[in-house]
């Protein structure tokens, strides 16, 4: 029975956590998630890589898990003044999710947002003075005017966004037989080994390493980023062209943005 469960721990370094409920947005409303749940950000010790987590304490299960590369903040909706109530935001994207606090006491909750803040280590902006305007409902906002005023401010900047395919993971991409066939190409061989540990530097040794589980593993968390609106600072420690974000067509996968860009910089230009 999943009240007997232990609380689920990640393998890595845990800068931060506490009880906090959700809020869903479907794109047209906000809907309040009753279940009762905790924020948890951390580091992987596999991957090296910030997750930040929402997890459902009753079923003792990760529910939304985000790579998050120094560009995310929590900050306070201070008009709610009977909730404590807050918005995550994104510095690399419009993206926003709302929480309100499940801990018991508020006594902390200033000290719990600036330890979150600083870990994830993002430039957060100068706030901008906005005015109030009609839009959908928020079920879930219970008798709390303010709050349901406030959740339908930030809803009415959102606009309408379409429906989004399911996500191509890197490792459709780069299948198994597709890594083994570099094998035949000596020049892309002979850059894999300058990357490779030293125990690995043989022809052997690299196509083990093409093999591994490992590769599987980074490839999965690689997926994550690429499909977190982490795209833009991921294409930025690539020295990838933003520009290639802004100009592909509405609904375009992750992906094969990645995989455009890259192939421009390396001088294959043309179409798919």
């Amino acid at each position: 029975m999943a009240l007997f469960q232990q609380p689920t721990r990640p393998n890595g370094l845990v800068h931060c956590e506490f009880k906090a409920g959700r809020m869903d947005w479907d794109g047209t409303k906000v809907t309040a998630d009753k279940r009762k749940g905790k924020v948890l950000l951390y580091t992987s010790e596999e991957e090296q890589l910030t997750h930040f987590q929402w997890h459902d304490r009753e079923k003792n299960e990760v529910v939304t898990d985000l790579i998050v590369i120094n560009d995310a903040y929590f900050e306070k909706i201070e008009k709610v003044k009977d909730g404590r109530v807050y918005l995550l935001r994104f510095t690399s994207s419009d993206k926003k999710l709302f929480f309100w606090m499940q801990e018991p006491k508020d006594d902390r909750d200033v000290e719990l947002m600036k330890k979150f803040n600083e870990a994830v280590g993002a430039t957060i902006p100068e706030k901008k003075a906005g005015g109030s305007s009609a839009a959908p409902a928020v079920p879930g906002a219970g008798n709390d005017p303010a709050l349901n005023a406030i959740l339908q401010q930030f809803l009415q900047s959102q606009g309408q966004q379409g429906p989004r395919a399911d996500p191509i993971p890197l490792q459709a991409v780069l299948t198994p037989e597709t890594l083994q066939s570099l094998m035949s190409d000596e020049a892309a061989v002979a850059e894999m080994q300058s990357l490779v540990p030293e125990s690995h530097k043989s022809s052997e040794g690299v196509r083990e390493a093409l093999g591994s589980p490992q590769l599987q593993q980074s490839l999965r968390a690689l997926t994550q980023a690429v499909h977190s609106d982490q795209l833009p600072v991921l294409f930025a420690s690539l020295g990838l062209d933003p520009a290639e974000i802004a100009s592909a067509p509405p609904g375009t996968d992750a992906v094969e943005i990645l995989c455009r860009a890259m192939e421009k910089k390396m001088g294959g230009g043309g179409s798919a």
